[in-house]
């Protein structure tokens, strides 16, 4: 009798843990996620399921805002409906300013402990790109100015203290490119180091020697910093222009595979 209550009992708790708040939105946004390049529009993906996953991760946190999870995959679709989706421009105009909230209340949020750490790193690492993606809209000089280069700094710096792995070395990967491409002034950006961008891109390798986002980063530092090793470089670029995207990667490796195929133009330019 026992055995025959403890039959009933057991698939009870699953069914409540699987409907505790949150979770079930949270597992509908997983979902979404996956399918995001199933319908493609040329290069850009439809942004039907990215919609779908961000409403349902939003729903996810606003049930449970402890659910750090919830929130970092809400940053990650929402960077996703704005760089790789055919989402109208006044829908990525409020996708990227509802990042930057989510972003700032969500890092205001945390305590000193409490929280895995692989959610907290990747909320630091999505955080960080949310102001990159205001950075590509807004300019360079604009972001230094008002600070966002030294927040999307700090925040990858705290991500990979954290856990480096994350996104197969996201937060190395994010500091590469900070580190090689952002001014430098003494008092507004006085931590960036030229020197910093080829070690960070070397440990992103480390982490995933195949991830494409890692090699294009290694090959882009390597042709703006180490001249004589120009030719490895260019045999990666060659590599990335070259691959045929996966299913469920289509969208972000078409985009990767663009900036090869347009970094071999300029390399051609230079020689002709």
């Amino acid at each position: 009798m026992w055995r025959t209550a403890i039959s009933f009992v057991v698939p009870a708790l699953l069914v409540v843990e699987l409907l505790a708040p949150g979770k079930a939105f949270a597992n509908e946004g997983d979902d979404a996620w996956k399918l995001r390049a199933e319908f493609m529009d040329g290069d850009l993906a439809s942004a039907v399921h990215i919609e779908r996953a961000i409403l349902a991760y939003r729903r996810s946190y606003q049930d449970d805002p402890s659910l750090l999870e919830a929130r970092w995959k809400l940053l990650r679709a929402l960077h996703f409906l704005v760089d790789f989706s055919n989402a109208a421009d006044e829908r990525k105009d409020v996708g990227a300013q509802e990042a930057i909230e989510l972003a700032e209340a969500s890092i205001q949020s945390l305590t000193p402990q409490g929280n895995d750490s692989t959610d907290r790193a990747q909320l630091y690492f999505w955080s960080g790109i949310a102001w990159g993606v205001r950075a590509q809209r807004v300019g360079l000089l604009t972001t230094v100015r008002e600070g966002s280069a030294t927040r999307m700094q700090e925040y990858a710096e705290a991500s990979r203290s954290l856990d480096s792995r994350v996104e197969q070395g996201g937060a190395l990967r994010l500091l590469s490119r900070l580190h090689a491409s952002v001014p430098r002034f003494p008092i507004l950006t006085g931590w960036v180091d030229r020197r910093k961008a080829l070690e960070f891109a070397e440990a992103s390798i480390a982490v995933d020697p195949e991830h494409l986002g890692n090699k294009l980063v290694l090959a882009l530092v390597i042709l703006e910093r180490v001249p004589e090793r120009r030719a490895e470089a260019e045999e990666i670029i060659r590599e990335i222009a070259n691959i045929e995207p996966a299913h469920e990667l289509r969208a972000e490796e078409i985009a990767i595979r663009k900036q090869a195929r347009d970094q071999l133009l300029a390399l051609q330019e230079q020689v002709d």
